[in-house]
């Protein structure tokens, strides 16, 4: 049987703390190109894609395509400057599928 303490209850503001905090880190956004599978802005509730954990480990450009929802707009600027890393981690990832048979 668990132990407990008698007595003693989380406020409102700890509780959700913890939640948001949990929800928050769980939460992944894919921004990579639209791959068999998976599209693109498809979010993600507790990390990775398990049906792709092949490929997140052979292609570590595809795994960068899974980002925080708080990050979108930074990644979507980021994608329109040719010469940014975001765009040639969106490259690797279409160059690497075109090859996924």
């Amino acid at each position: 049987m668990p132990s407990t303490i008698k007595d003693q209850q989380a406020s409102a503001k700890q509780v959700g703390q913890v939640i948001t905090e949990s929800v928050k880190h769980e939460i992944l956004l894919y921004v990579g190109p639209p791959i068999k599978g998976l599209q693109r802005f498809s979010s993600f509730i507790g990390g990775y894609p398990e049906h792709f954990k092949e490929h997140l480990e052979k292609s570590p450009a595809f795994k960068e395509m899974f980002i925080v929802p708080e990050r979108l707009s930074e990644f979507q600027k980021c994608l329109l400057d040719a010469n940014s890393v975001e765009s040639m981690l969106y490259k690797k990832t279409q160059d690497y599928f075109s090859e996924v048979k």
